[in-house]
């Protein structure tokens, strides 16, 4: 479409423009750059956004089921508060700097880990469970060889939720509150109505989420290879 008018290629480039535009940016080393300042700032709210979350999430739901039901109230209280309102909480208590965007990124993503993992461990089959009794498996050997193995399908549906949620409140962040980043970069070439850099920041973004869930497919299929595809 901006190929048929040429007013419209000034707000939606074409592909080749955008592509252009990519590789001058690679060049230049400007892009490389934000991406290299937004890769680890999300890799390092994804990976405490797992280790809380998945931690948090078997305690809660396989040994300490009395206490899961006692602060879900509050969980799903916290987890409903809109994430860029709490921002300015984080920069006021925690400053501008990066660790603030980190610990909002975290904040956010970790909560479908959270739930996910709670739900998949609470919804584990049963007679698996009783199976498991039977045998006389202790309760470390009831987590590792019953619990965890039946829980994986649903803990990784959380986690690839928690890794959009990430490249959401990633942007988010470095545009309210930036100076390099991929969220940086979409921000300022929009200020300056610079729609090729815009449009080509965008599609890296979007890029990469394809990379990141690509990447948690494989880990997903691996662990969980004895799960029969239903083919109809």
């Amino acid at each position: 479409m901006p190929s048929l008018n040429p007013t419209w290629a000034i707000f939606i480039p074409t592909p080749t423009t955008i592509a252009e535009t990519i590789w001058s940016l690679i060049l230049s080393g400007e892009l490389i750059t934000d991406i290299w300042v937004s890769m680890w700032r999300v890799l390092i709210a994804f990976a405490l956004s797992l280790i809380v979350g998945l931690s948090l999430g078997f305690l809660l739901g396989g040994f300490f089921r009395s206490a899961e039901k006692a602060l879900s109230p509050l969980l799903d209280m916290i987890s409903q508060a809109n994430p860029f309102t709490l921002l300015p909480v984080f920069i006021a208590f925690l400053g501008i700097g990066e660790v603030s965007k980190i610990v909002f990124i975290y904040f956010v993503s970790q909560w479908p880990v959270l739930f996910n993992t709670i739900v998949g461990i609470t919804n584990v089959d049963p007679v698996l469970v009783k199976l498991g009794k039977a045998t006389g498996l202790s309760k470390f050997q009831m987590f590792s060889k019953v619990l965890l193995p039946a829980s994986l399908p649903t803990v990784f549906t959380g986690i690839r939720m928690a890794a959009v949620f990430s490249l959401f409140m990633l942007i988010g962040a470095e545009m309210l509150g930036s100076t390099a980043g991929l969220g940086y970069l979409v921000m300022q070439a929009e200020g300056v109505m610079n729609y090729p850099v815009m449009y080509s920041a965008i599609v890296v973004v979007a890029l990469f989420g394809i990379i990141f869930n690509y990447a948690i497919v494989l880990v997903e299929r691996r662990l969980t290879s004895w799960k029969e595809d239903v083919n109809f």
